[in-house]
């Protein structure tokens, strides 16, 4: 009789130690994806702005083309409108009862507060004022613009970030747009650049 009990109290202190064992396999399994779970809601949030602000970047340079080749076709200078003085620093803004851009020359560095940028309730973002019932975004973009010129006499190309001196003819515009955003508490940047040359 006594043997049979301390075959009972053995079997329940193994019955004690098993449970605690697939316990701890249970929650390491749980552990685990809920890890997984959390990574990819993170890389999905990554590559979602980062497809936004790749976007908003090609719209940058696709302005400044947009420029280009309204001038052409005006029979206006190729550059109209793209440059203010030694200013090569813009935003491009967007007037959408005119339905027309212009580029603001007036911001010179990203972290300007004229560089962020708003969503409209139309969903559109828009940049330089706050539209009405517009939220402000995460998302900032400069866009830079320095002259290619060529050197007649040497007959080579430079970008120097500065105008074309004598001697130089600019035949062409080296755009840049950058994009910074916050995710994370981290910054993050995406930048496009692109030649446009004159067309004649």
């Amino acid at each position: 009789m006594k043997s049979k009990i301390k075959n009972l109290k053995s079997q329940s202190g193994q019955s004690l130690v098993e449970m605690i064992v697939a316990i701890a396999i249970i929650l390491t399994g749980l552990v685990g994806a809920l890890s997984l779970t959390i990574s990819n809601l993170t890389g999905v949030d990554e590559a979602g702005t980062r497809v936004v602000a790749s976007n908003l970047a090609k719209e940058g340079v696709e302005v400044v083309r947009n420029f280009r080749d309204t001038s052409w076709l005006q029979n206006l200078d190729w550059d109209s409108g793209l440059f203010l003085g030694n200013d090569f620093t813009a935003i491009a803004v967007f007037n959408s009862v005119a339905n027309k851009w212009h580029l603001d020359f007036t911001p010179s560095a990203i972290t300007d507060a004229a560089a962020k940028l708003y969503r409209s309730p139309e969903n559109l973002y828009l940049q330089d004022v706050a539209p009405p019932g517009g939220v402000e975004t995460q998302y900032s973009r400069l866009i830079t613009l320095d002259p290619i010129c060529f050197n007649v006499a040497a007959k080579t190309e430079n970008i120097t970030g500065n105008p074309c001196g004598g001697g130089e003819e600019k035949i062409g515009i080296r755009v840049k747009s950058e994009v910074v955003w916050t995710l994370s508490s981290r910054s993050r940047k995406v930048i496009l650049e692109d030649r446009i040359y004159n067309w004649r």
